[in-house]
C-alpha cells in the first residue's frame, strides 16, 4: 500500500522503516486526531493500537496541540509571507492547516480567522459571499491598451463581424460587418481609419495570436518605434487567447443578448423554409448584398447606444465606470489621463499606408464578379438601386434575386 505522506512538509515523513512513536509523532504534527491516527496506523502500516495507547505515546512525547501558540508576530508575517507565495484565497481554516503543516507555526484557528480579517478584510468579504477574487483589471486611462478582436456568431451565413474597444472607458472604437473579418488587410484599415480619426495612436493593443492581427501589429510596432517609453516599438502590442480578451469579450456577451439572436433566427429561419442555402456561394453573395447594409446600420446603433450608455459598477471590481464617451474624452474626472501617443507622421502618411498595406470592404460585401452579374440583370448600375432599410425589406429582396438568378 502507498504510505500517505507529505515530502514537504515542516514535519518530514520518518521512513517506511519508522518507530510506533515517529509515526504518532508525524501524524499528530500534521494535525490529525486521535481516530485518525490510528486508522493510518491500522491500514497504512498493519500497526493496531488503541486511542489510549496513542494518548500515552504523545504524553511521553510530551506533544501538545492546545494551551501553546507561536508568537502573533510570527504569525502575522507568516499569513503575510504566504499570501505573496500565491496561497492568498485560503480560508482561515485552510491557512490554519496550512501553517500547522507546512509552515511549522503553533496557531490556533480563531488566531488565524482574527489575523486574516485584519490582513485581507476584502478577501474575507469576498469568501464569506462566495466570491472569486478577480485579477485587477489595469489601465492608466483612454488609449492606455486598445482591445481587438473578431467576431464569428453569423459566420455560418456570409456575416463576419470585427471589433475594437478602448480598455479603460470601454468605448467602442468600430464594429464592422463584412464578409471576412480574417483579411489582414481589411482589419488593418479598419485600424487606420481609426488612427486618422483620433490624430494620435493608443499606447498599446491587444489581439489574439491570428494572422487577421499581423498587419495591425505591423503598423503599430512601426508607429510606436518612434517614443521612447518603456512599452514603445515591440512591447505596444501584445497578444493572448481570445477569450482572454476579457474586455471585448464583455462587448460580445451584451451585443449577443441584443443583436446576434436576433439575426440567427432570422437566417436560421429561411434556412428550414428552403429560401436560403447556406453552402450555396450564390446564396451567401446575395446575403451580403442584401443583408449587410441593414446589419451594418444595426451595428452602428448598438455602438452609439453603448458609448453614451452607463456603464453599472460592478461590485469587487476596482475600475471606474461611467459613460464611454465621458471617460474617454474627459479622463480627468476619473483621476486618469489621455494615454495616447503622438503620431509621427501626418494623414497623407497614413492614407499612404492605408494605399500600400490595406483595403477596404468590398462594395455591398460582395465579389467583383457577383456585382457585374447583378448589373447585368438589372441592365443598371448598382448605384442607381435602393438598398434595404429593414430587415423584411432585406429579406424580401433576397427571395426575388435569389429567384431571378435560380431562373438564369
Amino acid at each position: 500500500m502507498t504510505l500517505l505522506t507529505c515530502n514537504d512538509a515542516v514535519e518530514p515523513f520518518p521512513g517506511a522503516e519508522a518507530s510506533t512513536e515517529e509515526l504518532v509523532r508525524y501524524y499528530f504534527n500534521m494535525s490529525f486526531n486521535y481516530h485518525d491516527i490510528c486508522g493510518f496506523l491500522l491500514f497504512v502500516h498493519h500497526i493496531v493500537v488503541s486511542r489510549t495507547t496513542v494518548k500515552r505515546i504523545l504524553r511521553r512525547l510530551k506533544a501538545r496541540r492546545y494551551g501553546i501558540e507561536s508568537p502573533l508576530e510570527e504569525i502575522v508575517l507568516k499569513i503575510i509571507e504566504q499570501h505573496a507565495m500565491g496561497h492568498i484565497d485560503l480560508g482561515y481554516k485552510s491557512m490554519w492547516k496550512h501553517l500547522i503543516t507546512q509552515c511549522g507555526i503553533k496557531v490556533r484557528q480563531e488566531t488565524v480567522r482574527i489575523a486574516l480579517k485584519a490582513i485581507d478584510p476584502r478577501g474575507v468579504e469576498l469568501r464569506s459571499r462566495n466570491l472569486l477574487r478577480r485579477r485587477r483589471y489595469i489601465s492608466q486611462g483612454p488609449s492606455f491598451i486598445f482591445h481587438v478582436d473578431g467576431y464569428d456568431k453569423l459566420k455560418p451565413f456570409g456575416i463576419a463581424i470585427h471589433g475594437a474597444i478602448d480598455g479603460f472607458s470601454r468605448k467602442i472604437l468600430w464594429l464592422k460587418a463584412g464578409p471576412s473579418n480574417n483579411n489582414p488587410r481589411i482589419i488593418a484599415r479598419y485600424f487606420i481609419d481609426c488612427l486618422k480619426e483620433m490624430n494620435a495612436i493608443p499606447r498599446m493593443v491587444r489581439s489574439d495570436a491570428g494572422s487577421e492581427n499581423v498587419i495591425i501589429r505591423d503598423i503599430q510596432v512601426a508607429l510606436r518605434s518612434f517614443h521612447h517609453d518603456n512599452m514603445s516599438g515591440e512591447n505596444s502590442f501584445t497578444v493572448g487567447r481570445s477569450t482572454a480578451n476579457q474586455r471585448i469579450e464583455m462587448v460580445w456577451s451584451f451585443l449577443k443578448r441584443s443583436f446576434t439572436q436576433f439575426w440567427r433566427n432570422i437566417f436560421k429561419d429561411m434556412i428550414d423554409l428552403n429560401l436560403f442555402n447556406n453552402a450555396d456561394n450564390l446564396h451567401i453573395q446575395c446575403i451580403r448584398f442584401c443583408f449587410l447594409p441593414v446589419i451594418q446600420m444595426h451595428l452602428d446603433r448598438f455602438r452609439q447606444t453603448w458609448n453614451v450608455h452607463r456603464i453599472r459598477s460592478e461590485p469587487n471590481r476596482e475600475v471606474p465606470t461611467g459613460i464611454p464617451n465621458v471617460m474617454f474624452y474627459q479622463p480627468l474626472r476619473y483621476g486618469a489621463r489621455d494615454c495616447s501617443c503622438h503620431l509621427a507622421c501626418n494623414i497623407a502618411v497614413l492614407d499612404d499606408i492605408a494605399d500600400s498595406y490595406t483595403e477596404a470592404n468590398p462594395q455591398y460585401g460582395c465579389s467583383r464578379e457577383f456585382r457585374d452579374l447583378l448589373e447585368l440583370v438589372n441592365g443598371q448600375n448598382l448605384h442607381e438601386s435602393d438598398l434595404p432599410a429593414s430587415p423584411n425589406d432585406a429579406k424580401v429582396l433576397f427571395i426575388e434575386m435569389v429567384s431571378l438568378l435560380d431562373s438564369m
